[in-house]
């Protein structure tokens, strides 16, 4: 059976639940020791928000379970996890009550992380789009911490002013290519490397790259090479996703037509997909990953 969600955004979306879990179970316990202790504690008020907080957390993970899996198994799984705490050593009703909820959180979320690490191993993930963003591809995974906005100071109007070969050689670094392929202008691609891998598997990746060279805000087809040879170059690369990054926006016209290649691979029975890196994605692709930026000025 297949997922609903990809592997990566179900990992991701889980993993951020159990965290979050952790959270409210620390401080269920901070909260009824220090109250105890100041003599402020108010037996149903306070038992009732625990479990509020635990019942809204636990309402949230079968939400996304039945999200990301094909049948409630899983949330089954969850909401009715094997015990594994024994008796509750408790001085009075209220320590028992508020180390019950505790015992039972921890329960759930070590069946969550089980669910984590075995049951998603278990299904097929999602066929790969037409098109995928810097977020889908496992090897810039970091870049989902890396919001549009942290990058902001770095771009005038949406362009980076670097040169395409400190691009090139920042992508191999990321990549772990191993050496740096010189531009000439027969070329297929500026870059074409099998270090890439998507939902967990290694994939043929072929980029056409463009820098500052372009003192243009947005690449159109007559940017790349004469005719746009340069995008019917790059589908002759013996790749599967193909990659075009520029440090400004691409426009439609480029995009549409990258598709269109890309859907004809796909009707002759050739696996294809593609990513527009803009001059944004490839900022927040540097961030992420360590490369050396200069904010705008």
């Amino acid at each position: 059976m297949r997922l609903k969600k990809s592997k990566n955004t179900a990992q991701e979306k889980l993993t951020a639940l159990v965290n979050e879990g952790y959270r409210i179970l620390h401080s269920i316990h901070t909260d009824f020791r220090q109250k105890r202790a100041a003599g402020t504690f108010e037996s149903d008020k306070d038992h009732e928000r625990y479990s509020r907080l635990v019942n809204e957390w636990v309402d949230d993970v079968v939400a996304a379970l039945n999200s990301i899996f094909p049948t409630e198994l899983e949330a089954n799984s969850f909401l009715h996890p094997r015990t594994t705490f024994g008796a509750i050593a408790a001085e009075d009703a209220d320590a028992y009550k508020a180390g019950g909820l505790r015992a039972r959180l921890q329960d759930v979320l070590h069946g969550l992380e089980r669910i984590i690490e075995v049951n998603l191993t278990r299904y097929t993930d999602l066929p790969i789009g037409t098109r995928l963003y810097v977020e889908d591809i496992d090897s810039f995974v970091k870049v989902r911490d890396v919001n549009p906005a942290s990058v902001a100071r770095f771009l005038h109007n949406g362009y980076l002013d670097l040169p395409e070969d400190v691009v090139q050689v920042a992508l191999e670094q990321i990549l772990d290519v191993p050496f740096h392929k010189k531009d000439w202008g027969g070329e297929l691609s500026d870059l074409y490397t099998a270090n890439v891998t998507i939902n967990g598997a290694r994939t043929a990746t072929a980029f056409l790259l463009k820098g500052n060279g372009l003192k243009k805000r947005v690449m159109e087809i007559a940017d790349c090479g004469k005719n746009g040879d340069q995008l019917v170059r790059l589908f002759d690369s013996p790749a599967r996703l193909f990659i075009v990054q520029f440090v400004g926006e691409v426009s439609e016209s480029v995009i549409k037509d990258v598709e269109g290649k890309v859907n004809d691979l796909r009707a002759r029975g050739t696996p294809a997909c593609y990513c527009i890196m803009s001059g944004q994605d490839t900022a927040r692709v540097f961030c992420a990953y360590g490369k050396v930026l200069l904010p705008n000025t």
